[in-house]
């Protein structure tokens, strides 16, 4: 039942159309659908185990993940999207095979099977204790990876993202009449289940963008393809930024823009409603709750200073604080917690080896996000253990980056702490940045000196980045 549900738009938007532009091609639906059928037709052949991984790596084009990551659904198989990078990412995943756009120089494939399927690589035949899973398993996102070094494998289900789909369709009220473009990678759960999916269960126009290439050429694909809202990250919002930042507003009819993702910080905020002139939605979530979970939107720029709660939460969804003793005794009578979502879209557990360790309910989830509750508004603080205490005050890692990221050259911002609670706060810019203009700021702000409570480490910001 579910498997169906995500191969109906094909046939109930069949004229709909899906627009790879980084090749200039546009495709129906249907079409979509009889591409996907004849790969799907060529993975049957090579018998593999049904309800086993495959792993979509490395593909700069986001047409061809899709249309591979829907073939490997037909087949009963578990897609897998990875960015190009080191292989040695998901050695502690037992896949079946792995899709690459060019042959795999590694050990991990050397002694495994090997098949072209319309000019698509897949070894298979990889691994002997692979991974097996049930009708409801859909696809694998996986985490950051920022601290844990290995990023988890997030098994996601069927039942569950069609669910969240629903509710981030009702939240935003996606139309037909929509044309989103896309230009996070649709390996980000954000970008493939929030944006894409949503719009394609819709019928809606979908125009897939790659995303430098797209942010050069932002004006112009607004308004070849009439695009009405875009999603982003607070990151790729800051990139546009610096690219247009001698631009004071582009032309667009847009409907709006989501910032989701991460926190989105009061400066990348008002610079994004300036640039683009049009109701922002702020969107909380994470992979593991379905990448949406609470959307609050701003017809008009909120006032400097003013905090960004995380606004309503989606239809279906309810969340509260989980008391915290350790926190709650450094806030007073301030409410304060672990958020905890109840939520019919969560994550089915995670998967190491060939393993899938369950979360203990598949409804409720508790966060490692702490959050402050005010007139019944939440607000994020950051993640449990993200903050300092420093001169009879806490401060959270959040609250500097917001200082920070007033400097057009600073795209992102990482900050950790040591065991005596000073500060390696990672700067990736681009182009030269002021380094005595930021000690000046945390020493202003936050009484915070460079060597004393912190080091600064300056790196030149990466396009592989997307959050």
């Amino acid at each position: 039942m579910y498997k169906e549900a995500f191969f109906s738009p094909f046939k109930e938007h069949q004229h709909s159309v899906i627009v790879d532009a980084t090749q200039s091609k546009n495709y129906t639906y249907r079409e979509v659908y009889d591409q996907v059928s004849g790969i799907a037709a060529d993975i049957e052949k090579l018998r593999i185990a049904r309800h086993t991984i495959i792993v979509i790596y490395g593909y700069k084009n986001a047409f061809k993940s899709l249309q591979l990551f829907f073939s490997c659904l037909k087949c009963d198989l578990i897609p897998f999207i990875v960015e190009a990078g080191n292989l040695s990412k998901i050695t502690d995943l037992k896949f079946s095979g792995i899709f690459s756009e060019a042959p795999l120089a590694d050990s991990l494939v050397e002694k495994a099977d090997v098949q072209v399927i319309q000019d698509a690589y897949l070894y298979y035949n990889i691994h002997d204790d692979v991974y097996v899973g049930d009708e409801n398993d859909l696809l694998i996102v996986s985490s950051s990876g920022t601290t844990a070094g290995t990023p988890k494998k997030i098994l996601l289900g069927k039942k569950q993202t069609i669910a969240n789909i629903q509710s981030n369709r009702e939240a935003l009220a996606i139309t037909k009449e929509d044309a989103t473009l896309i230009l996070l990678p649709v390996s980000y759960s954000y970008g493939l289940i929030a944006q894409f999916l949503t719009h394609f269960f819709t019928g809606a126009r979908i125009v897939l963008g790659e995303r430098l290439l797209g942010v050069l050429q932002l004006p112009q694909l607004f308004q070849r393809h009439q695009v009405t809202n875009v999603f982003m990250t607070p990151l790729l919002a800051r990139l546009i930024l610096y690219y247009y930042q001698k631009i004071p507003k582009i032309k667009n009819n847009l409907r709006f823009i989501t910032l989701g993702g991460d926190k989105p910080h009061p400066p990348t905020f008002q610079k994004t409603f300036k640039l683009f002139n049009c109701p922002i939605y702020s969107t909380y979530g994470l992979a593991e709750a379905g990448p949406r979970v609470a959307t609050n939107k701003y017809a008009e720029a909120p006032l400097p200073g003013r905090e960004l709660c995380i606004g309503s939460v989606n239809p279906g969804i309810t969340i509260k604080l989980a008391a915290s003793e350790k926190y709650q005794e450094k806030y007073s009578d301030t409410p304060i917690g672990y958020l905890q979502i109840s939520s019919p879209s969560i994550y089915l557990g995670y998967i190491k080896g060939n393993e899938l360790h369950k979360p203990p309910s598949d409804t409720v989830l508790t966060t490692k996000d702490i959050c402050i509750k005010k007139e019944n508004r939440v607000f994020v603080l950051g993640r449990e253990g993200d903050f300092i205490e420093y001169k009879d005050r806490i401060i959270w890692f959040n609250s500097l980056s917001d200082e920070l990221y007033h400097a057009p050259e600073i795209l992102k911002v990482s900050i950790r702490k040591d065991k005596d609670d000073k500060l390696e706060i990672g700067i990736f810019h681009r182009n030269k940045i002021t380094v005595p203009d930021i000690q000046q700021v945390l020493k202003d702000k936050y009484d915070l000196h460079e060597g004393d409570n912190y080091y600064l480490k300056l790196i030149e910001f990466n396009n592989t980045y997307y959050k």
